[in-house]
């Protein structure tokens, strides 16, 4: 089979199976899931077929081409997409089994799968664009699946429309770099760019993966179906501009990647701060996303790409499973009416009731906050370290940036100590009410949160439980090895001790019995200065909708301004047309009356005079005569 034939089905099997499902309303849900799982066997088969890289080029329009271009890099995320996709198809399964519309939702998730592996195939940026834009209208979809609650519909508009103002940035840049440069197929890239279109298109990447400033539309994205958070918000959708930074990385302005990796890092921290003051358990899993997408931007802005596509792939795994193991929690505590079943305060003791999502979610969780022998470790190492020895060539304050990468560290383990302690460990704070609950872990929900959670330990990428590579650079043409030097290996303790210090808090602030564990049931949303700020990401959602009722209001008045304008152009011009006839009624009645009245008084004059005219001599000289009298007698009488 060909290598195109091969793409255009590994593009197009997801697609067709949401579409068959989205018409079979009676469906169980089995044909998409059977075409996603023909598109993972075809990328796993051309995966270990492909030999070197395949590129094609079309006329799109005149004189204009577009192409696709597949790599190692691109078949491992071709993999990496359909797996996920597959997991999240099989869990949904039995998590949206009694819902209405689910044949909706399956074939979104179709147009969805669709959309990210056309992206990453992608050479030409305009092609990408497009698909770029399929993303985020399938990931509006899919929020806003359920439109009939509250609050649904304007959040899935808020997280479409802050992506569209940073698209708008991206589109910007590709077409300035149309403009500057000699192509705009991103395997023919070969000089640097220059600043503008450098930084335009870091901003577009910084939009799909929630970096700060447009961070706040990945929390408010969880207000859809818990599958949808793992496979868009956690493993693929938000992996798109770290996708786009790395493939353009080497070529990005100097001062630009120093920007990216300052972003970077202020993001890492800022997701982690969140994440611990959050009660909801997605909206903790939200913000670490956003955290550890930080990361990632991180090793992008240091010139680690190798080491930020790492993280991606070992975060798209334990994040999955934390997202798919919370969906299970949500799935059975919604059985009770009338509370939230998201809220962490209504949570504990159910590690005995879902065994097997506790053992799944410890691995991943543990993977997350970078315990040894697990992938996060590895991987998050990788970009430390990098950040490390970049901060030792650039100066004294480039160390900023790994030094708040080692402090995300120790936060990041204590939010996940404190996710687990008061979701799974502890007393039931339900209490008798628990016993309501039918717990029954399906096998729609062990396999894929399994498959999860073995994905996130180590032996799987290096026989090194301590490395911060793995055999994905070895495969994708690159040369890695664990460095031996003291400063690396100190940053490598340094950073184990970080993680244990922030697993050790935890557990002492939450354990069972503890005071504040006792007290989270009652607890309300956090009271302080800091502790708001923190509950409410810097308040970025609400400087969204600040920023737009200050542009409808700056509309509104432009819009007024505008209107009197239209009034008084409107005066101006009904004043011209009233002004125009008066002055017609005027110089026709008057000044040509006037005009008109001398040349009729002279014509009458004239007609009158022209009697007195003869031909005969005598006469004239008796007119003559007169007209001599007259004037003498005027002379001499008057």
């Amino acid at each position: 089979m060909s290598v195109e034939v091969l793409i255009t089905l590994i593009l197009l099997l997801p697609l067709i199976g949401g579409l068959a499902d989205g018409l079979l309303i009676g469906s169980n849900r089995l044909v998409s899931s059977a075409f996603v799982t023909g598109s993972l066997l075809m990328s796993i088969y051309l995966l270990v077929s492909l030999d070197g890289a395949f590129f094609i080029k079309w006329e799109w329009l005149r004189n204009f081409q577009i192409g696709i271009f597949v790599d190692k890099t691109t078949v491992i995320l071709l993999v990496l997409v359909s797996l996920i996709s597959l997991l999240v198809h099989i869990f949904s399964m039995e998590y949206m089994r009694t819902e209405a519309g689910k044949h909706r939702y399956f074939a979104k998730l179709g147009l969805f799968t669709f959309s990210m592996m056309g992206l990453l195939v992608s050479d030409s940026l305009i092609l990408l664009f497009v698909f770029w834009e399929l993303v985020g209208f399938s990931s509006y979809l899919l929020i806003g699946f359920w439109y009939q609650k509250e609050d649904v519909p304007n959040a899935a508009r808020m997280a479409f429309m802050v992506n569209r103002v940073a698209d708008v940035a991206l589109l910007s840049g590709i077409l300035l770099l149309n403009a500057t440069s000699d192509t705009v197929f991103i395997s023919e890239l070969g000089e640097t760019l220059f600043f503008l279109p450098s930084l335009l298109i870091t901003i577009g990447a910084f939009g799909k993966s929630a970096q700060l400033p447009f961070s706040g539309w990945l929390v408010k994205a969880m207000v859809g179906p818990t599958p949808v958070s793992a496979l868009i918000h956690a493993a693929t959708m938000v992996a798109a501009g770290v996708y786009l930074l790395f493939r353009v990385g080497p070529f990005l302005d100097p001062v630009v990647l120093i920007a990216i990796a300052l972003v970077g890092a202020a993001t890492a921290l800022y997701g982690a701060l969140s994440a611990v003051a959050q009660n909801d358990i997605k909206k903790v899993l939200a913000y670490s996303t956003i955290s550890q997408l930080g990361y990632m931007v991180i090793g992008i802005g240091v010139g680690a790409g190798e080491a930020s596509l790492f993280h991606l792939w070992t975060h798209a795994f334990f994040k999955a499973g934390l997202f798919l193991g919370a969906g299970v929690i949500i799935h059975h505590l919604h059985q009770l009416p009338d509370i939230d079943s998201q809220d962490m305060r209504l949570m504990g003791g159910l590690r005995k009731k879902l065994p097997w999502t506790f053992a799944s979610f410890l691995i991943c969780a543990l993977a997350l906050a970078g315990i040894p022998f697990l992938s996060g470790f590895m991987s998050k190492e990788g970009i430390v370290l990098a950040s490390w020895a970049w901060a030792e060539q650039h100066g004294t304050w480039a160390y900023l940036v790994p030094d708040i990468a080692l402090i995300t560290v120790l936060i990041t383990a204590f939010y996940v100590g404190r996710l687990v302690l008061l979701t799974f460990l502890g007393e039931a704070r339900l209490g008798d009410l628990l016993e309501s609950v039918h717990f029954q872990e399906s096998i729609y929900f062990k396999i894929p949160v399994a498959v999860l959670a073995l994905g996130s330990i180590w032996v799987l990428y290096n026989v090194n439980p301590f490395a911060h590579h793995s055999w994905l650079d070895a495969f994708l043409g690159q040369t890695a090895t664990l460095s031996t030097s003291f400063s690396q290996s100190a940053t490598i303790i340094v950073s184990v001790l970080l993680s244990s210090a922030g697993l050790i808090l935890a557990f002492f602030l939450f354990r069972q019995g503890s005071v504040f564990s006792k007290a989270y049931r009652t607890s309300g949303n956090p009271v302080s200065l800091g502790g708001q700020i923190m509950y409410n990401g810097l308040y970025l959602t609400n400087s969204y909708g600040l920023i737009g009722k200050s542009l409808y209001t700056f509309a509104k008045g432009f819009a007024w301004i505008d209107k009197k304008i239209d009034t008084l152009l409107h005066f101006t011009a009904v004043g011209s047309v009233v002004l125009a006839k008066v002055l017609n009624i005027v110089d026709r009645l008057i000044v040509d009356g006037f005009v008109n009245l001398l040349a009729w008084l002279a014509a009458l004059f004239g007609k009158g005079t022209a009697g007195l005219h003869s031909k005969e001599a005598q006469q004239q000289i008796i007119w003559l005569l007169i007209a001599i009298v007259l004037i003498l007698t005027w002379v001499l009488f008057f």
